[in-house]
């Protein structure tokens, strides 16, 4: 059966997660310091709906159990994380090419390659180094040695493709150690969070002759 306007149904579940009574009066606070700014008045409705956590997904619950897809939500600060990153490091919202509208759109194209290709090899690197010994890599010293060799990989890429790749492998597996995270034994980081809850191991499709 097809929904409104002729547009197919999605089947969903909604998970309803109650939560502590500190975290609602919490989050009750929040909600009238808003409301008093904007001199509104919250509706019962609206204050009795802070006791909830209430998730809404299409996932079967067979391969996204309640306790995972709650793990997952409370990790959603990672994709503001990413854009953080693309504008820091990679400085993706800047531009020097003024008024020149063919040069800004080069520059930009540049920048989302480079950005895919520096989060794609690190992400695979990290994935490798998690599952065989717990360290994770940082991005922001990753990409500060990457962008020290770029000069050289574009002018082997010049010359020849394989040439640059096999430049650009051999300097990232010397680097690679030196751009490990310090390890906190305070909190805990991502990927430990997620393997304690999902009892699952990231996916590793890199050699293990970067770890010797």
């Amino acid at each position: 059966m097809g929904g409104r306007n002729g547009t197919p149904e999605v089947r969903c579940r909604l998970i309803c997660l109650r939560v502590s009574e500190q975290v609602a009066n919490e989050r009750r606070r929040r909600l009238l310091k808003k409301a008093r700014k904007k001199g509104r008045t919250p509706s019962n409705t609206h204050l009795a709906l802070c006791d909830w956590t209430l998730l809404v997904t299409n996932v079967a619950e067979t391969i996204l159990p309640v306790e995972m897809a709650w793990r997952l939500y409370s990790l959603r600060w990672q994709i503001e994380l990413l854009f953080k990153q693309l504008k820091s490091v990679l400085e993706i919202h800047r531009s020097r090419a003024r008024k020149n509208v063919s040069r800004l759109k080069c520059e930009i194209y540049g920048k989302l390659i480079l950005a895919v290709m520096v989060h794609r090899i690190h992400a695979l690197l990290n994935n490798l180094f998690w599952n065989q010994a717990h360290r994770e890599l940082s991005f922001d010293k990753f990409y500060k040695r990457i962008q020290e060799c770029a000069f050289a990989t574009l002018h082997r890429l010049l010359l020849s493709v394989p040439m640059a790749v096999q430049y650009l492998f051999a300097e990232i597996k010397t680097a690679v150690k030196n751009c490990l995270k310090l390890q906190q034994r305070s909190r805990q980081t991502t990927l430990e969070m997620l393997e304690g809850n999902t009892g699952q191991r990231v996916e590793e499709k890199l050699p293990t002759e970067f770890l010797t």
